[in-house]
């Protein structure tokens, strides 16, 4: 169903033009609110926490230019054939964050990317691919094999090297001695094998990976959004915080959980910048005390 629904989905929008593409994306975007309560009703939990004295009809509108603005980039994303690499370069504002960038690549030993479900990652990574980075992303693996071999090629067409979540390891070291770029998604709350951190006041288990990595090899951490300018236009500002660093004390476990809160501290501030660009549709929160202590 998945796959059917991208195909037709990439039928229509992929021959319309950037201002119809980004009307339809927006039609479906509020029928989509309107039409699946079950991620509304999420939706609406996630901003509440955000915003905890926010209006009801305030959280409403957060949440529906949430789906809206999560629609546009589906809609950039089935379009990305057309963007040229210069195309990619003009459509990315943020010489002052590349130039931040470029120092931290100073010290040879790579940078960790970590973004979240906002604005459109994949038009950042893409102009950061199209000026010469090299550029690893992580990407979980769609259970039909059709939509996951389209996705990943085109993220591959756009100059990324795309490495399985479940066989990342390897490649992973590998992009960081050589100096590269590793693009992390951190708000995908885990269980298991993630680090507790306080989000927006309340704790959560979210990936370790970024900040085990960074500790092992001695990367950099940029806590990094990709915001869109306006809602009919293929223009991101960059958001970065490079005030992010590893720090090693002795105590692992200690060192991991403190880089990540520091990584979650800045993408709170992105999200209270900007919050109808957060893409959110499951609880980030557990709603009771016994499940979050499970």
């Amino acid at each position: 169903m998945q796959y059917r629904s991208w195909i037709a989905a990439s039928f229509v929008i992929g021959h319309l033009p950037a201002r119809a593409a980004y009307a339809l994306a927006a039609v479906i975007g509020v029928i989509g609110y309107y039409g699946w309560p079950r991620g509304r009703r999420s939706t609406h939990r996630n901003f509440r926490q955000v915003f905890p004295h926010a209006a009801p009809g305030e959280i409403r509108r957060l949440a529906r230019a949430s789906l809206v603005n999560y629609c546009r980039y589906l809609a950039d994303f089935i379009q990305f054939h057309r963007f040229s690499p210069a195309g990619l370069v003009a459509a990315c504002r943020g010489e002052p964050a590349f130039a931040g960038l470029d120092a931290v690549l100073e010290r040879g030993k790579g940078a960790i990317i970590v973004c979240m479900h906002f604005g459109n990652w994949d038009l950042g990574a893409g102009a950061a691919a199209a000026r010469g980075y090299p550029l690893t992303v992580i990407a979980e693996t769609f259970t039909d094999p059709r939509l996951d071999a389209m996705v990943v090629g085109a993220r591959r067409r756009l100059g990324m090297q795309v490495v399985p979540m479940e066989r990342a390891a390897p490649s992973l070291f590998r992009a960081l001695k050589a100096n590269g770029l590793l693009a992390i998604l951190i708000d995908r709350p885990v269980r298991g094998d993630g680090v507790t951190v306080e989000f927006f006041g309340r704790p959560i288990d979210v990936p370790a990976g970024a900040a085990r990595i960074a500790l092992r090899t001695g990367a950099a951490v940029v806590p990094v959004a990709f915001a869109r300018e306006h809602p009919s236009r293929r223009e991101v500002t960059v958001l970065t915080d490079f005030s992010v660093i590893p720090e090693r004390t002795g105590d692992a476990r200690e060192d991991i959980r403190r880089l990540t809160q520091a990584i979650m501290h800045a993408h709170e501030r992105f999200i209270r910048a900007h919050p109808e660009q957060w893409y959110k549709f499951q609880e980030m929160w557990p709603r009771t005390p016994a499940r979050a202590s499970a």
